[in-house]
């Protein structure tokens, strides 16, 4: 079993930091997550270093027709919510053990065999998206408000699911993705998820932005976000386990 991951959970500071981080964790994780023996870390992992290479290609201008209008906001958004996974990494791997719930409960069965490979991405999807992403908007939103511009380039990170889609519910035998490749249940396989990516966004921003609401008055910023914050890993951890026992996943 491989251990002390934290080694490669030193502060990032720019999206390729946050690639080779990834890398580098998905790699120590396991091996080759298509052998026998899995590992929930590294089948997440595998996933998040996927989309963010997408973004980064994106973010330096490589990718063809996608463009963001406030990169600079998407980049320190892309590093504050990596961070967030790498702290919970560190924090598992600490005597205390003090990562929030919904990691836990994927670190602590990230080696059990009877769990797919699907089952280990959403569950870390779940996590990541339903509790980090609305506390790394509130934290990238001090240095860069909320604004309808920087709302759409959010939305366009929806569009490199979609792009990745197919391709990564194959790679990790997601529902229907046995069947016929371009078929009516293979677009609705990929419809659903991409929905389901959508939804999941469109919350964390929306859970972010009830929190920021209350910006003007510190105290009542910060009951809300203690609050918040709760909620969210209460919420994502009950998700979680589910996800985690779940037959079959879009």
């Amino acid at each position: 079993m491989p251990h002390n991951l934290s080694v490669h959970c030193g502060e990032v500071t720019t999206v390729p930091e946050v690639v080779a981080a990834l890398t580098a964790i998905r790699d120590q994780s396991a091996a080759d997550i298509n052998a026998p023996e899995l590992d929930g870390i590294s089948c997440f992992t595998r996933l998040y270093t996927i989309i963010t290479e997408n973004v980064l290609r994106t973010l330096d201008g490589s990718h063809p027709t996608r463009r963001f209008d406030d990169p600079a906001f998407l980049e320190r958004l892309d590093v504050v919510f990596a961070r967030r996974y790498l702290d919970a990494i560190a924090a598992h791997e600490r005597p205390d053990g003090a990562a929030p719930a919904c990691w836990q409960l994927l670190f602590d069965r990230r080696r059990e065999q009877t769990i797919g490979h699907v089952n280990f991405a959403a569950c870390g999807v779940n996590a990541h998206v339903n509790y980090d992403l609305a506390l790394a908007l509130l934290e990238t939103w001090k240095d860069f408000p909320p604004t309808e511009a920087r709302r759409a380039d959010y939305d366009q990170v929806n569009d490199i699911f979609a792009e990745e889609m197919d391709e990564l519910r194959e790679e990790f035998d997601a529902f229907l993705a046995g069947t016929r490749d371009g078929g009516t249940l293979d677009l609705f396989g990929n419809a659903m998820s991409d929905l389901l990516v959508r939804v999941t966004r469109g919350q964390a921003w929306d859970a972010a932005f009830e929190v920021w609401r209350n910006r003007e008055d510190p105290d009542a910023y910060e009951r809300a976000l203690r609050s918040e914050t709760e909620r969210l890993d209460n919420a994502a951890k009950v998700l979680g386990w589910m996800i985690l026992r779940a037959p079959g996943l879009p």
